[in-house]
């Protein structure tokens, strides 16, 4: 008794709180058993919402599922915003943000951050014809150029902060702003340098400029509560999953990851992407049963996927019979995709993947959730593709949403269109 009495008096002296002596954000987690993730789903290759299938993928979203397991409890990903970031998180509406989160004084007034995992700084991004137009700040502050922003973080604090005389565009979405440069609505955009780095590769025409010499230096990390158990927990393992070598995996998953280009915008485009974002997932199929010595052909599994096709269809308003010989061209796509690499890394001699999703309980999962948006699109599509005239309409909308990576496979997919 006399030990907890001093123990105690010890931290009134020091200015902590009580509660936080019997309780802290570790604690919570574990008897919540769900680790609270906040991300905006914007941000590629850091978090994105995937518009087609409604799931969050990315470089930290990877990174939180495997923080979580570290815990050994459930994620649970919170939606939140740029200007809603820190609000959020200081009402406790989550445990972590993630998502290419920039380190800033004003942040760390009222919160923490991890260990630094990026070096990074604002850079523009052009039309590639308008490149050595805009490599200054003093070419950029120029009257008639417009620079087109997200609303609510560091890139509108940094345009604010440093151009007087260029017309600044708020544009809310910042999934689709890049299209918007394309279309020629806007100059430029100035943003991170990773960002500018993929989103040159994902938007033909569009060109970095100078990433490698940004105009500011910055950092990202994940944005932690006041809480400073919680932080050690969170450096700690980020420090060990970069000596493993995973975090430096995961990353590189993540710059190389076929992301979807642009939000389908007609019910064609979203069977397509749909088609396409299933195909995606075959290169993790593959790995988990190259590092299993797995069969490509799961002949019961595609009986399972049959039997279960008749009742959804019929529910969606779709014929059963079509709906089987469409999913029979998908599953035959993939295994042409499986088989592919399976020659490649036999003729290279591959050793085993590390950090490969478990085909169980993460990938397998992922592909069943896209049966049901499969069927719902070919309800929504049906007038189109039992119409002879929207062949062509067909065929130009799959250059624009099928990868053309894997030919072979591609036909195959397409040829599921075409069996009513």
């Amino acid at each position: 008794m006399r030990l907890t009495h001093l123990l105690l008096g010890l931290l009134c002296a020091l200015g902590l709180p009580l509660a936080h002596a019997a309780n802290d954000r570790l604690d919570d987690i574990a008897a919540r058993g769900v680790l609270r993730v906040g991300t905006t789903g914007d941000y590629k290759p850091f978090t994105f919402k995937n518009p087609v299938t409604g799931q969050y993928e990315g470089m930290d979203v990877d990174l939180a599922a495997r923080l979580a397991q570290s815990l050994r409890v459930k994620l649970e990903l919170v939606p939140t915003t740029w200007s809603k970031l820190m609000p959020d998180l200081e009402a406790g509406k989550f445990d972590i943000g993630v998502g290419g989160i920039s380190v800033t004084l004003e942040r760390q007034k009222t919160a923490l951050f991890s260990l630094p995992y990026l070096r990074d700084g604002k850079t523009p991004i052009a039309r590639c014809e308008n490149q050595a137009r805009f490599a200054t700040l003093a070419q950029i502050d120029q009257p008639g150029v417009r620079v087109i922003v997200n609303p609510g973080g560091t890139n509108e604090r940094f345009d604010r902060a440093n151009l007087q005389h260029a017309q600044i565009v708020v544009y809310p979405d910042n999934v689709t702003i890049f299209e918007q440069l394309v279309a020629g609505k806007a100059d430029l955009m100035i943003t991170d340098a990773t960002e500018t780095l993929l989103q040159q590769k994902l938007q033909p025409g569009l060109c970095a400029v100078h990433p490698q010499a940004p105009f500011d230096f910055s950092e990202k990390a994940y944005l932690l509560p006041n809480d400073w158990r919680w932080k050690a927990y969170v450096d700690q393992w980020l420090h060990q999953t970069q000596e493993t070598g995973t975090f430096g995996r995961v990353e590189q998953r993540w710059l190389s990851w076929p992301w979807l280009q642009g939000s389908p915008r007609t019910p064609l485009e979203q069977l397509l992407s749909l088609m396409d974002e299933r195909l995606k997932l075959m290169t993790d199929v593959a790995k988990y049963k190259w590092n299993t010595h797995g069969a490509i052909e799961d002949l019961p599994r595609e009986k399972v996927i049959a039997e279960n096709l008749g009742q959804q269809a019929a529910a969606a308003g779709v014929s059963g019979t079509w709906a089987q010989a469409f999913f029979a061209a998908q599953i035959t796509a993939s295994k042409t995709v499986q088989h592919a690499l399976f020659d490649q890394w036999t003729k290279a001699d591959q050793a085993p993947f590390a950090d490969v999703p478990d085909l169980p309980s993460e990938t397998r999962p992922r592909l069943d959730a896209l049966t049901p948006l499969l069927i719902k699109a070919l309800a929504d599509n049906w007038t189109t593709l039992n119409d002879p005239a929207q062949q062509g309409l067909i065929a130009k909308a799959a250059e624009h949403r099928l990868s053309p990576t894997w030919g072979a496979a591609r036909q195959q997919a397409l040829a599921g269109l075409a069996t009513h």
